[in-house]
């Protein structure tokens, strides 16, 4: 391999390394993000919840009706409940695992939409850097291993056609 290729390869490999910790450090904070939309989710659904049970919302619905809205939006209200607890739970270091596992689509792309990234200071954001440095490093390992295999092999029947 040429000096060139070897500094192509260099800066590839930093490359990748520092995208995929500048973008996994992210995850605390988009997951700060999702918890406080979350609430509000949270939050508007147990308001709903009041509201029909009182009548003040739906009045129009007869008294089974009303019975069959109050146990769907009372499992709405369980649901976003279950999800708030078990991310804001969550050691700091867990909670964006936390969030792939119970995250609503729909609510994550709103905060998707509004996210603005953040500096990691903290060592959660610290531990995830390092993290994706390191998957980032692997994975574009693996993505160069095939190129320098078969550049290894024709290298090698240069040299033995050479020593003939």
């Amino acid at each position: 391999m040429g000096w060139i290729a070897r500094k192509a390869d260099n800066l590839g490999s930093a490359c990748c390394g520092a995208g995929g910790g500048m973008g996994l450090s992210q995850a605390p904070a988009f997951t700060q993000a999702y918890l406080q939309r979350l609430g509000g989710h949270l939050d508007e659904a147990r308001r709903t919840l009041r509201q029909v049970e009182s009548g003040e919302l739906l009045g129009y619905l007869s008294p089974p009706e009303r019975a069959q809205a109050v146990g769907q939006f009372n499992e709405r209200v369980i649901e976003l409940d279950q999800a708030y607890r078990s991310i804001s739970e969550a050691t700091p270091l867990m909670q964006p695992l936390m969030t792939l596992r119970y995250a609503d689509s729909e609510i994550a792309a709103r905060a998707w939409e509004s996210f603005t990234p953040a500096i990691p200071i903290d060592p959660p954001s610290l531990i995830y850097t390092g993290v994706g440095v390191v998957v980032a490093l692997l994975v574009y390992e693996l993505i160069k291993s095939p190129a320098a295999l078969f550049g290894g092999r024709r290298n090698e029947k240069v040299q033995r056609n050479s020593n003939r």
